[in-house]
């Protein structure tokens, strides 16, 4: 099992709260809420790979 580090989850945190003050409800989308997490943990020095798996 792949453990996600606790400053990756300070990071997609702060990236859900910036999401959900800066774009109106009525544009908020599942989709656009991955990219911006993507977008903070790509600039923050993460990676991202989906070639993991599921986590359980």
């Amino acid at each position: 099992m792949t453990l996600i580090p606790p400053a990756a989850v300070a990071v997609m945190t702060a990236a859900t709260d910036d999401y959900r003050t800066t774009t109106p409800a009525e544009q908020q989308t599942p989709e656009g809420l991955i990219d911006r997490i993507g977008e903070y943990l790509l600039s923050s020095g993460y990676e991202i790979r989906p070639d993991l798996g599921e986590i359980p």
